[in-house]
């Protein structure tokens, strides 16, 4: 393959990632730590839209509602991560083998 055929290929490529980070940003995941007490919803972009906290967590232990609260939220963050790293990595293919966490 000569020089130009490898830049428009990587000009495609370019343009499918771009789109999948923009279709990513609008998709919204849901995760829940303590058994549900504590539920995060957060978008593609790990913007948080909603928390959800249990009737009984509000009304008990404060530090266990910081704890269950951080936990829930690394939860939501690594969840988007290896979604968008597993959706990354269908559209390129084995190009990228060998970089793992390169997005």
């Amino acid at each position: 393959m000569n020089i130009q055929g490898l830049m428009q290929q990587a000009q495609k490529m370019q343009k499918r990632m771009a789109a999948l980070e923009a279709e990513f940003k609008n998709e919204t995941f849901n995760t829940e730590a303590g058994g549900g007490a504590v539920k995060v919803t957060m978008t593609g972009d790990m913007k948080i839209t909603n928390i959800e906290f249990s009737k009984d967590l509000l009304s008990d232990d404060p530090e266990m509602l910081t704890d269950l609260f951080i936990a829930a939220v690394n939860q939501s963050i690594e969840t988007v991560r290896k979604e968008k790293e597993n959706r990354l990595s269908k559209l390129v293919g084995n190009k990228i083998n060998g970089f793992p966490g390169l997005f």
